[in-house]
C-alpha cells in the first residue's frame, strides 16, 4: 500500500478482546471503589497493583496497538484527515453524553449545578479534558470520561510523531520513551501537581509497546506467554515491582498473557460478544461511572451481602449496556443529522424533459 490510502484491514480478534476485558476491568474498578473497598466482591490489587492501573493499562497499550495497526501501511500518514476521524470517533459521544448527564444530574439534585467550577471552565470539558485537568486540582465541570479521555486526547496529538519513529527510527524510539520514562520515575515529585502516573512520559512506554507490537512482534509465542504467566504468579506473590514500575510492567505482561490465550477463544461465539462487547466499549467508558454512582445513592453499599452485591453488579451492567446502546445510537443519528446539515451541495446537472406536444 502506497501514498495515504489506507486499505481497510481485517479486525483482529485479540484487540477487540483485550478491548473488551478492559471495558470490563474499568466497570469492576468503579463498582468496587469506594463503594465496596472494605469487602470488594472483586479483587482489587490483582498482580500487586490497583485494579484500575490494569484497566487503564490495558486500554493504553490496545489504543496503541490499534492505531498502529489501522495506519501503519500508509507511506505518509494524512494529518488532516487522522485528527478529523479522530475528532468525530471522541467529541460528539462525549458530548451527548456529558450534555445528558448534566441534564440529569441538574434535576435530580433540585435545579442545582453541583459542580463548583468557573463558568469559563466548562470550555474544558469542551475539549474533553476536563478529567484529566481535574487531577491536577483545577476546577472543572468533569462530570464523566474520566482521567483517560483528556489523556487519551494527547496520545493522539502525539502519534504521528511516535508511527514515523516506531516505522523508521524503532530503536532509536525506543532509547529515548526509556530515558524519559527513568527521568520521570526519578525526578517527578508525585506530592505536586498532577500524579505521575497521569504523565504522559509515564505512560508512554505502554503506548509504543502496543505500537512496536503491533508493527514487529504480531504473536505472542507459547514461551513468551509461559513467561508473562511467571511473572504475573511471582508478582502476585512476592509484590516485589512497586509504583508506576509495578503498573508498566504487570500490564505488558497482563496484555501478552491476554494476547496468548485469545488463540483458544478465538470461536464464532465468542467473537461475537466480544465484538459487541469492543464496539461499545467507549460509550461503556463513558457512562459506566455515573450509573453506578446514581446506583449507590439507592442502595447501601454497608447492607449488601456478597451474593446480592454481585446481583447489583449484574443489574448495573445491564443499566450500562442499555444505555451505551442508546447513546450510540443517538450519536450515530446526530452525526448523520449534522453531516447533512453541512454538506456541501453537489452540482447536478439534470436535464429537463423534453416536453411532448
Amino acid at each position: 500500500m502506497t501514498g495515504n490510502v489506507t486499505k481497510r484491514k481485517p479486525r483482529l480478534f485479540y484487540l477487540d478482546w483485550v478491548r473488551g476485558l478492559s471495558a470490563i476491568l474499568i466497570v469492576i474498578t468503579h463498582f468496587n471503589n469506594p463503594y465496596l473497598v472494605e469487602h470488594p466482591i472483586f479483587a482489587n490489587s490483582p498482580f500487586g497493583i490497583y485494579i484500575g492501573s490494569l484497566g487503564v493499562s490495558q486500554f493504553l497499550i490496545i489504543s496503541g496497538a490499534a492505531l498502529m495497526y489501522s495506519h501503519e501501511d500508509a507511506e505518509k500518514l494524512d494529518l488532516k484527515r487522522f485528527y478529523w476521524k479522530r475528532c468525530k470517533s471522541i467529541f460528539p459521544m462525549f458530548w451527548i453524553a456529558f450534555i445528558a448527564a448534566n441534564v440529569y444530574l441538574f434535576l435530580r439534585q433540585g435545579g442545582i449545578v453541583a459542580a463548583q467550577a468557573p463558568k469559563y471552565s466548562v470550555l474544558l470539558s469542551v475539549i474533553g479534558m476536563d478529567g484529566y485537568l481535574a487531577n491536577a486540582g483545577i476546577p472543572t465541570f468533569y462530570t464523566l470520561g474520566e482521567w483517560f479521555l483528556g489523556f487519551i486526547l494527547l496520545f493522539y496529538v502525539i502519534f504521528p510523531l511516535l508511527r514515523y519513529g516506531v516505522k523508521r527510527h524503532p530503536w532509536i524510539t525506543g532509547v529515548i520513551i526509556a530515558i524519559l520514562y527513568v527521568l520521570t520515575i526519578v525526578l517527578y515529585p508525585d506530592s505536586q501537581g498532577m500524579p505521575s502516573d497521569l504523565l504522559l512520559t509515564t505512560r508512554l512506554p505502554e503506548l509504543a509497546f502496543g505500537m512496536y507490537f503491533v508493527r514487529f512482534i504480531k504473536k505472542v509465542p507459547h514461551v513468551v506467554g509461559a513467561a508473562a504467566v511467571v511473572l504475573l504468579a511471582v508478582q502476585q506473590s512476592t509484590d516485589i515491582l512497586k509504583g508506576n514500575v509495578a503498573v508498566t510492567l504487570v500490564g505488558v505482561a497482563f496484555f501478552l498473557f491476554l494476547v496468548w490465550i485469545s488463540q483458544w477463544f478465538d470461536r464464532q461465539p465468542v467473537r461475537v460478544a466480544i465484538g459487541s462487547l469492543s464496539k461499545y466499549s467507549y460509550a461503556i467508558f463513558l457512562v459506566h461511572h455515573q450509573v453506578i454512582m446514581q446506583v449507590y445513592t439507592i442502595v447501601n453499599p454497608d447492607s449488601l451481602g456478597v451474593s446480592n452485591a454481585y446481583l447489583l453488579f449484574v443489574a448495573d451492567m445491564l443499566i450500562i449496556a442499555v444505555l451505551s446502546w442508546m447513546l450510540l445510537r443517538v450519536t450515530d443519528a446526530v452525526v448523520a443529522y449534522v453531516s447533512r446539515m453541512f454538506q456541501k451541495l453537489s452540482l447536478i446537472h439534470i436535464s429537463e424533459p423534453t416536453r411532448r406536444s
